[in-house]
Formats: C-alpha cells, sequence, structure tokens
C-alpha cells in the first residue's frame, strides 16, 4: 500500500531522477516512504484504541455499527457482497458500500482496510498537489500529517466508517490530475499518456456524487473551473475534453444501471429525507459565527472549528491574501482550493442539522475533512509569503482577521416585550440529551410555528433546557404548541455585539465563562 503511496505521487508530480547522482530523488522518496510509514502507524493505534471500535470484550460490543450511519454502512456493504439488491438493504448512497463490499468477509473491521486505502490514496493526491505549489517533499508530508491526524476529533472521522473517507481520496486525486493536466503552466503538466489521464480524471469526477451526493458540487467545481482555465488559455483539446466525457459517461452508465436495480427509476427514501432537511440561508452569518468561532455561552457545550483547531487562523490569512498575491497561474489551483473551500463550508453552515454540538459529540466534523488539508496548504503559502518581500502585506491582512475574530455575539438578558428574542432557558431539573435533542418540540410566538432541528435546538443544560433560535429570532414570548399546562421560570435573552482584543477563539476562551453558564 505504500509502495501504490509513493508511486503515485512519484507520476503525479513528474518526480525525475535529478544528475547529481540521484541524491534529491532519494531524499524525496524517503520523505514518502516515512511519511507512509507513520501515517499507517498512527491510524492503527488510533483504530484499535478508538473509544467506539468494534470488539467483544468491550461494554457495546458492536461499537460505532451501534450508530446509525455506520450501521446503514455495514447494512449495505454487505448485501452488496451477497448481492442483495433490495431497496431496505441500501439507505444511503451505495458508493461507500462498494468500497466495502470486497471487505465484508472481515466482519465488524470490513472498513479497517478500505479507509487505511483511502487515507493514503488522499495523501498522494494532497503531496501531488503541494509539491506541484513548491512544497518540498517533507513540507508537504507534516502538512499532511497535521491536516489529517494532528488532531485526535479529526483523527477519529478517519479511523470511523464515514463516506467522507473515500469522497476526501477521489477529490483530492481530481484536484491533483487537474493540476497536472489543465492548471498549472505547460511545461509543468503532463507530457504522458494525457488521453488516459482525462478519462480517469472524468471517471473520478463522476463518481465522487454516487459517494456524497452533495459533493457534486466540488467535482462541479472543479470541472467548470479547469474548463474555464482551458478556454482563457487556448489549450482546450477537443480529444482531451472527449475523453474525460467518455471516462464520466463510463461511471455514469454502470452507477445508473445499480441504481436502476435497486431504487427503480424514483429517488431512495434518504433523497426524499434529504431533501425535507436541507439547507437554509436564514441567519447564515450567526451560523458562521457559531461554527467557525465559539457557539459559547449560548451552547453548554461544544467548539468553533478555529477554537478547536487554532492552525485555521493561517488558512484565513492565506485566503485573504490570494487576491493580492496569488493572481498568477501557478498559484490557480491555490484559488480553486480556496473558491471550494469557503463555498463548501458556508454550504454546511447553512446545513439545518449541523450544529456546534453535533460538531464534536457526533463526529460531524467529518463533513470538513477533505478542506482540512487544503487549509494546511493556504496556511503553509501565508506562512511562506511572509518571509518574503511582502511580508508587511501578509501582516497587515493578519492583524485585520484577528481583530475581527476578536468580534463577540454575547447574550444578554431581555424582557418579555423586547424583541428579537435569541435564546430561551428553562429553570427545571434537566432532561436527558437524547429525550430533548432529537424531540418534536414545537414552539409558537407571535409570527410562526418553529420546529425543533428545523427552526430552534432544544438541549438541556446544568440548570434545566434552553431554546436557541437558528432560522430567525423568537418574535415575541415562545411557548408549546399545542398550549402545555408545564409551568417552569423562564429567562428570555437578546443578543449583544461587542469586541474585545482577546478572541473567544484563543485560551482561555473567555466566552465560556460568560452567562448562561453551562
Amino acid at each position: 500500500m505504500i509502495k501504490l503511496f509513493v508511486a503515485s505521487i512519484s507520476t503525479l508530480s513528474g518526480s525525475e531522477r535529478r544528475s547529481d547522482g540521484g541524491r534529491p530523488f532519494l531524499e524525496d522518496h524517503l520523505a514518502y516512504w516515512l511519511g507512509g510509514l507513520v501515517l499507517c502507524a498512527i491510524y492503527t493505534n488510533s483504530y484499535f484504541r478508538n473509544a467506539a471500535v468494534p470488539s467483544p470484550k468491550a461494554r457495546f460490543p458492536e461499537g460505532w455499527w451501534g450508530w446509525f450511519d455506520q450501521s446503514k454502512y455495514l447494512q449495505s456493504a454487505q448485501a452488496l457482497a451477497h448481492l442483495d439488491f433490495h431497496a431496505a438493504m441500501h439507505w444511503y448512497p451505495f458508493g461507500y458500500a462498494l468500497l466495502g463490499a470486497p471487505f465484508a468477509w472481515m466482519g465488524y473491521h470490513a472498513y479497517f482496510l478500505p479507509d487505511l486505502i483511502c487515507l493514503l490514496l488522499t495523501g498522494g493526491g494532497f503531496l501531488a498537489v503541494a509539491q506541484a505549489l513548491g512544497a518540498r517533499p517533507l513540507t508537504g508530508v507534516l502538512l499532511f500529517l497535521l491536516a489529517t491526524v494532528g488532531t485526535q476529533d479529526v483523527r477519529n472521522t478517519w479511523v470511523e466508517p464515514w463516506n467522507t473517507t473515500l469522497a476526501c481520496a477521489l477529490i483530492w486525486w481530481t484536484f491533483a490530475l487537474a493540476c497536472r493536466l489543465v492548471l498549472l503552466p505547460p511545461e509543468t503538466q503532463l507530457a504522458k499518456h494525457r488521453l488516459a489521464g482525462f478519462t480517469l480524471w472524468g471517471a473520478l469526477l463522476a463518481f465522487i456524487p454516487v459517494v456524497r451526493p452533495t459533493d457534486a458540487l466540488i467535482a462541479g467545481g472543479v470541472a467548470a473551473f479547469s474548463f474555464l482555465t482551458a478556454l482563457a488559455t487556448r489549450s482546450l483539446r477537443l480529444k482531451e475534453l472527449a475523453c474525460a466525457i467518455l471516462g464520466a459517461a463510463i461511471v455514469l452508465s454502470l452507477c445508473g444501471a445499480l441504481w436502476l436495480r435497486i431504487y427503480g427509476a424514483h429517488p431512495s427514501d434518504y433523497m426524499v429525507m434529504s431533501k425535507g432537511l436541507g439547507f437554509r440561508l436564514d441567519l447564515l452569518w450567526w451560523k458562521t459565527y457559531l461554527l467557525l468561532i465559539t457557539p459559547r455561552p449560548w451552547f453548554p457545550d461544544g467548539s468553533g472549528l478555529l477554537q478547536h483547531i487554532h492552525w485555521l487562523y493561517f488558512s484565513l490569512v492565506g485566503m485573504a491574501l490570494l487576491p493580492f498575491l496569488g493572481l498568477r497561474r501557478a498559484f490557480l489551483p491555490l484559488i480553486l482550493l480556496a473558491g471550494l473551500s469557503i463555498f463548501y463550508a458556508l454550504l454546511f453552515f447553512s446545513y439545518v442539522d449541523l450544529i456546534p454540538s453535533g460538531l464534536w459529540r457526533y463526529n460531524n466534523v467529518h463533513y470538513f475533512k477533505w478542506m482540512f488539508p487544503a487549509c494546511a496548504l493556504l496556511g503553509w503559502w501565508a506562512l511562506h509569503q511572509f518571509f518574503s518581500r511582502q511580508w508587511r502585506l501578509v501582516l497587515a491582512v493578519g492583524a485585520a482577521i484577528f481583530i475581527l475574530s476578536g468580534i463577540r455575539l454575547l447574550p444578554v438578558p431581555a424582557s418579555t416585550a423586547q424583541t428579537p428574542i435569541w435564546m430561551v432557558t428553562l429553570h427545571e431539573p434537566p432532561p436527558s440529551w437524547p429525550d430533548l435533542y432529537f424531540s418534536d418540540l414545537t414552539l409558537r410566538d407571535n409570527r410562526a410555528i418553529q420546529h425543533n432541528i428545523h427552526d430552534f435546538r432544544a438541549m438541556p443544560d446544568s440548570q434545566g433546557e434552553r431554546w436557541i433560535t437558528l432560522a430567525h429570532p423568537f418574535n415575541g414570548v415562545p411557548t408549546p404548541y399545542p398550549a402545555s399546562s408545564k409551568s417552569v421560570p423562564e429567562q428570555f435573552w437578546g443578543m449583544h455585539l461587542t469586541w474585545r482584543p482577546d478572541p473567544c477563539w484563543l485560551p482561555p476562551h473567555p466566552c465560556n465563562f460568560k452567562p448562561p453558564l453551562p
């Protein structure tokens, strides 16, 4: 597996032996081999030390297969292994199940090897892109380790079965092929086997939405950006375009036939359910603050991405610098990575079911794990620019982002006549987490009827429970609907915008100590 990992990087990055005795070549490959070995060791150790790994000696022997998503993955993979095409056996799109089916004989560890292979392939694609952007092999290896296994919560999303693991491998290989086929200057593009490369590229782009339908936006973004680049640079070749279309057509035809065999000519139950849940742009700025900076003290637990992974700050600096320093063809891959990362993050920040508590408690951070290597590259590029003649601009942009991150949105007590109301806390014996978090609680205010999960979130805290608005503020006093005879003391909270020089995403995380306390 590691040999394939190293060979894929060498092929895509165009590594060749130098005339100085092959020393740079050997050093490059040594970095890749060591990186692959370290990655395998960390993955294996993290897999078997994970608290939810299936084990007959564990308190819950099923481990993560007792979780809803993972149970459906395993069910589908085992069904495909036995050629069972009943729709009831295939809840999620079957792309990830196709990966696990050949390993179904491994039982509860069916995804141990497939996920490791996907991690290595993701690394291969990433390192090819990193080298194309000028990063040394050792630097690329360290960046990838930081982005994938450098944080325990992110590392867990690689060892636990998630369909985003396969999606990451596909996405990063499409990035790598896009760089070497279209985006980079002609002298650094692949010169041999271009038609085969375009065919493979089209196939990978087409298979991405088979694994995760929402990631069709990434595949479409890569294809559109590359097509426009080819047009702008007058490098579009009809044979190459035809090969890409052929590769996509082959994959879509095969997967379409399997889809018809399983579901028939209509949407699956999962697609119908997802459409009902969906995405909302209401108060996107509010969800972005909660998920990116900090959810405290609004939410009794959880943390923002920046609060949990501090180095993402440098990624934001890199994104902000691109309009000033990255307008060259050599930096087109960075522009693509930054654009897709921003768009994808905002899309999932608007996802109804994604809130700060679930981001870490239910490992929903796995949605973003393809982005973290991209963010590591952008952060490295920002630091690289800092040690150049442009260091003043980098310092100014970094300071501006740091200052902006000091904005705080804090709850303040509000009277019942005051609108808008952003949160209600109830003082009572705390209900159990699942009973309230997943409840079908419905509230009615002066404007509309709001539903838990879709419009607001109800969750317990040490003092009782709280209702946090996510779609739009409560107008007037929200009350359960239909009316309930239950009566408990309530506290209403408005919102106060302020700024402090110590951002809440940095220790000691001052917003954690603001009222209401968890």
